[in-house]
């Protein structure tokens, strides 16, 4: 154990703060931080509730603070980046965020995820429903007797390519009675066939391709986020039955008739809601016993405004150049549902001092407050 995580106990005040974490106080206010005491004081709840948190922060760049002091105490952690909401079919996205988020969001499932960090931005977005995303997840064992075209097509209804030769996320590849699946960057599963039954699953390096580890049995997770829900026939039917306005009506059919032909990911922050029914945002992903921390509200809800703001700025100048609106503009939640979100989970506040008026909550989350004295030395 960290030394600077084993003295904690020593001081009453923090066995009184971890007393009522472990008894579900929420919410609670810690003040009197400083950026380091705000990263101290999360880690060491995280060791002695035994429970895992997600800190949210106002913006990116201190989004990356934070986890450049956490990796000081040696634990795994996430980062989960804002999905970009592509306006223009000529702005290319690059898939490493999309392919970071998934990760994420498979590692909460799978019950890996101990420490997230995000910001107020991507904890706003919405998203495909937890249900439906992992609708189509793959169990896999030795011994298990499957189809091999069955196989082929789950993993092309979870988002996965295929290619002759795996070479990174979000690839597959069939070789006679093999079935490579890239699971990371680096590393992915080889299912050995014999017939219709699975002879020998094993894990193996991208880059060598030699068997790093035999494996009894294996889950397969979705690629990316942008599963489809219905077939892209529906999806356009959706989209065709709304209402357009002439200057705009000749771009929605050319969008339609792409997405019927399969080019569609680009579509989908375009037609959100035609795409997916029901949405989730992160804070549904995160089980019920997560700890969320709020990095400086006022600064939160400053930068939510401001998104809100930008938001509307981006309809109205789409709108006077004729062109499509994204949904997920229009879907993006505010800062009353985000509170909402979080009104059942356990959160504790992250403050530099004590605080205003900023919302009930935080007001109610005074209440429960401990300040701490931290200041920083050269």
């Amino acid at each position: 154990m960290n030394s600077l995580i084993k003295t904690l106990p020593n001081v009453k005040k923090f066995n009184d703060y971890i007393f009522d974490v472990k008894k579900g106080v929420n919410p609670i206010m810690l003040s009197g931080l400083t950026d380091i005491g705000k990263v101290h004081l999360s880690y060491a709840t995280r060791f002695f509730s035994e429970k895992p948190i997600c800190i949210i922060t106002f913006n990116e760049l201190q989004a990356k603070k934070i986890i450049k002091d956490l990796k000081f105490f040696g634990e795994k952690l996430d980062f989960f980046p804002k999905r970009e909401i592509i306006t223009f079919d000529y702005v290319a996205e690059s898939k490493d965020a999309l392919f970071d988020r998934i990760e994420v969001l498979n590692n909460i499932q799978n019950g890996k995820s101990k420490i997230i960090v995000t910001t107020i931005e991507a904890a706003m977005q919405k998203m495909i429903t937890k249900e439906s995303l992992y609708k189509y997840k793959i169990d896999l064992k030795t011994g298990d007797t499957v189809k091999l075209n069955d196989l082929k097509e789950k993993l092309v209804k979870l988002g996965y390519e295929r290619y002759d030769l795996i070479e990174g996320k979000g690839q597959f590849s069939v070789r006679g009675g093999i079935v490579d699946i890239a699971t990371s960057a680096d590393s992915g599963v080889r299912i050995e066939f014999w017939g219709d039954e699975i002879d020998s699953i094993r894990k193996f390096s991208i880059m060598s391709q030699r068997t790093t580890e035999m494996l009894e049995k294996t889950e397969i997770f979705p690629a990316y986020e942008f599963l489809l829900e219905n077939s892209l026939d529906d999806i356009s039917q959706k989209i065709e039955d709304k209402n357009y306005t002439n200057s705009i009506f000749d771009k929605v059919q050319k969008d339609i008739e792409e997405i019927k032909n399969g080019d569609y990911v680009t579509k989908i922050d375009r037609y959100f809601d035609c795409f997916y029914e029901e949405t989730n945002t992160l804070i549904d992903y995160l089980g019920n016993d997560f700890i969320i921390f709020l990095d400086e509200i006022e600064k939160i809800k400053n930068r939510a405004d401001s998104i809100s703001k930008d938001n509307e700025n981006a309809i109205k100048d789409l709108i006077d150049r004729k062109k499509v609106t994204p949904q997920s503009f229009i879907k993006l939640q505010d800062y009353l549902d985000f509170l909402e979100k979080i009104k059942n989970k356990q959160t504790i506040y992250l403050e530099k001092q004590d605080i205003g008026f900023v919302d009930k909550q935080s007001m109610h989350a005074k209440r429960n407050g401990y300040s701490f004295s931290y200041r920083e030395v050269n």
